[in-house]
């Protein structure tokens, strides 16, 4: 399945790492052909052949078949339907909009307010879609970024200054419009609950594990497999049941 080894190319062997032990190396070659969205059972196909010519072949990985990402892609293995890829980060980008419409519009509703609409919030929602539309391209990037401690800690930093630098923004705004909260409570929802009822009927969240050749995949995902890909499906639905616990009862206790 996987075509003819070649020798070590001139150029970069990744920006994971200068040189690669083997395992490295076939691990970065997996990450590539997901990166791909190769089938997983092409790629345990690929893996396979790849280790049984390396076997033989008396060199490392990187001697012989050269970079994970070059040799993953001049592979040519079938992919799944770009269609199906995007449509994940779409669904995705939906549910982050719905959510951020339930977090400036729970309050106000419980409240008998009308959502004020200021250029801090505009700003908000105009980056949740941009963010959505590059997603697919950052996460790309960041798969092949070996982590690093700290990235966690910048990341860490970044979730809790940007709500509490958005919180002061909003309440120093000024108001530029307002608009009704049973409105933006009503296309929230819409915006939460389509995306997750539209994967789950369409299983666009399915597994596809790696799967050896020669073996026959088992008839249906795992139990924790389930509950792990109905846990994403519906996650958003479950943030926005406790966004709303917090506004009817976190607002009377704050009183």
């Amino acid at each position: 399945m996987t075509t003819n080894p070649r020798d070590l190319e001139n150029g970069s062997a990744g920006i994971r790492s200068a040189k690669l032990d083997d395992a490295t190396w076939f691990d970065e070659f997996t990450i590539e052909l997901r990166l791909l969205a190769v089938p997983g059972i092409d790629i345990g196909d690929a893996l396979a052949s790849a280790r049984e010519f390396l076997a033989d072949s008396g060199t490392s990985a990187e001697e012989c078949f050269g970079s994970p990402r070059n040799y993953a892609a001049e592979l040519g293995l079938a992919t799944m339907p770009q269609r199906a890829v995007n449509g994940v980060g779409l669904r995705a980008g939906l549910g982050v909009l719905g959510l951020i419409g339930f977090t400036v519009s729970a309050l106000p509703l419980v409240q008998g307010e009308a959502v004020r609409v200021d250029l801090p919030t505009i700003t908000m929602f105009v980056l949740v879609i941009v963010g959505a539309v590059l997603m697919p391209t950052f996460l790309r990037s960041l798969a092949r970024v070996r982590p690093r401690a700290w990235m966690f800690v910048v990341a860490v930093l970044l979730g809790l200054a940007l709500p509490i630098g958005l919180n002061l923004a909003i309440d120093s705004a000024v108001t530029l419009f307002t608009v009704p909260a049973l409105a933006v409570v009503i296309i929230s929802a819409l915006l939460v609950l389509v995306p997750a009822i539209w994967s789950q009927a369409r299983h666009s969240l399915r597994e596809d594990p790696l799967i050896d050749p020669g073996v026959t995949p088992a008839s249906g995902p795992s139990l924790a497999t389930r509950l792990f890909l109905g846990l994403v499906t519906w996650s958003m639905v479950m943030v926005s049941i406790v966004i709303w616990l917090f506004a009817l009862f976190g607002e009377p206790v704050a009183r």
